[in-house]
């Protein structure tokens, strides 16, 4: 502590100081005033004027606590300036008009740097993490340079951050860092860092901004290509971006379709996919991609019934996509992985994910295509109670408050009609197929003791969530009847 003491000595640090933090009389330490929280933690610091500063983890996150009142002389929005002098901290409001701009510009360079030293070290297996602690670097900086902190400099997170780089947890990283380590473990060490690299570029691009190295990452890795085409696709390239990629570089061309995509504009996309293609033809991502889009081309001598079950399938295929997986992902956090199938309903259905194809793809869809896909954008979810099965006919009643049945249907479906039993109650969706109704999701079966708890779940407009969490309960006891995760239109056991 004393070598920390006297490298520390007459350097100033700052934070830009908040109402709520005032009014809880403490400063958070995560980043800006680092190197305090670990030079206060455990006895703490001198005060000037009186009492110590110490450093507290009370609320999970490091934060400076000092005697009442210490923060008294501070507003809002000012900025508070700690300088450590003959081992106290002085505390003070200052100014930041004259800032020595050298000294701000080796902090962003030493900080950059040594994030860039991080993503090596990760990747390599040599640290845990992609990002290096703050004052480790402001102590390197001071060994360096002792004068480098010896005037007030803008806050080191604002700086730092306006520098294009990220702060996790006092860490500091290049931008598109992988801070989820466990989505990396799966990548060689090269592959990491390029994947940075290159997240780095397009997300901190700038007018006239050199994006070669980038697309020669891309191009290199088709791994990392096919994460960040997936990235691109959720969160879709600006205009400027789009413009600056290079158009005779596949890997670019395939960001540029996939960013088209995630607009919802399918048709665009196809037809740049096919200039990828051209270009590289094996390029797996473009492939796929365009195997999806020829399949929304449905055999028009093929009767509506059969086209019907096709497009159902395309419709779980772009509900899969990586611009809506995660409506899937979001309902499966609130409920069971089991319940999936349901889920992937609900997250069609309920989110309007069938109007956002029909608006993507409707260029490719028959006329009668379209008008069942929007019959089915009007079908709701509902309760069914198995009346009675005969050969491959089922026949089933829409429940209703009460234990009344409403709307009767006969459905005819191997194997639903060979699991299904009378009494039973199954969430699914009936659909049109252009001949009479049918099931083409995943029906659930629903516990009959929870009969009016899921039938008040199904007020119109359902909320998916909470549809969800309704699959959440302790798990059956043993020998208890389970249902069968193969089978697409068999029942399946509420889990």
């Amino acid at each position: 502590m004393s070598d920390l003491l006297t490298l520390s000595e007459g350097a100033v640090l700052t934070h830009l100081a908040t109402r709520a933090e005032l009014a809880s009389g403490v400063l958070p330490a995560s980043d800006d005033l680092r190197l305090w929280a670990r030079l206060a933690d455990g006895e703490g610091v001198p005060l000037a004027g009186g009492g110590r500063i110490r450093t507290s983890l009370d609320t999970g996150e490091p934060v400076l606590t000092g005697p009442d009142g210490w923060l008294d002389g501070v507003e809002p929005e000012q900025v508070v300036a700690l300088r450590l002098r003959g081992g106290t901290l002085e505390l003070s409001v200052t100014e930041l008009d004259d800032v020595p701009a050298e000294r701000a510009v080796r902090v962003v360079q030493e900080f950059g740097e040594q994030a860039l030293d991080a993503l090596r070290a990760f990747a390599e297996g040599l640290e845990p993490s992609p990002g290096v602690p703050v004052d480790v670097v402001v102590l390197e900086l001071l060994m360096k340079a002792p004068e480098t902190f010896a005037d007030p400099l803008p806050p080191l997170a604002p700086l730092l951050r306006n520098a294009s780089l990220e702060l996790r947890d006092g860490r500091v990283g290049i931008v598109g860092a992988p801070w989820d380590t466990a989505s990396v473990a799966d990548l060689a060490p090269l592959d990491i860092i390029r994947l940075a690299l290159v997240r780095s570029a397009l997300r901190t691009y700038g007018e006239g901004a050199d994006l070669s190295k980038a697309v020669t990452y891309l191009s290199r890795s088709e791994v990392v290509l096919a994460r960040i085409a997936d990235e691109v696709e959720r969160e879709p390239l600006g205009p400027a971006l789009v413009e600056a990629l290079p158009r005779t570089e596949p890997a670019a061309l395939l960001l540029i379709a996939r960013s088209a995509e995630g607009e919802g504009r399918s048709f665009e996309a196809s037809g740049l996919i096919s200039e990828v293609l051209s270009l590289s033809p094996g390029m797996a991502p473009a492939v796929r991609d365009a195997a999806e889009y020829a399949a929304c081309r449905t055999d028009p001598g093929a009767p509506l019934p059969e086209r019907a079950a096709h497009l159902f399938r395309q419709l779980l295929t772009y509900a899969y996509r990586p611009a809506r997986h995660r409506l899937i992902e979001d309902l499966i956090a609130l409920s069971v992985r089991v319940a999936e199938p349901a889920l992937a309903d609900l997250a069609l259905f309920e989110n309007d994910v069938v109007g956002e194809f029909l608006d993507a793809r409707a260029e490719w869809l028959r006329d009668d295509e379209v008008e069942l896909l929007e019959s089915w954008r009007r079908t709701p979810l509902r309760l069914w109670e198995v009346l009675g099965v005969s050969g491959n006919e089922i026949t089933v009643a829409a429940a209703v408050e009460g234990g009344g049945a409403g709307e009767r249907v006969t459905l005819s479906d191997e194997l639903l009609s060979g699991q299904a039993l009378p009494g039973d109650l199954m969430l699914t969706r009936v659909l049109g197929d252009g001949t009479g109704p049918h099931v083409f999701g995943h029906p659930f079966k629903v516990d009959p003791e929870r009969r009016e708890e899921m039938l008040a779940l199904l007020a119109d407009p359902v909320d998916p969530y909470a549809v969800a969490a309704f699959f959440r309960r302790p798990r059956r006891a043993p020998g208890a009847a389970g249902g069968d995760a193969g089978s697409a239109s068999r029942p399946r056991e509420e889990p």
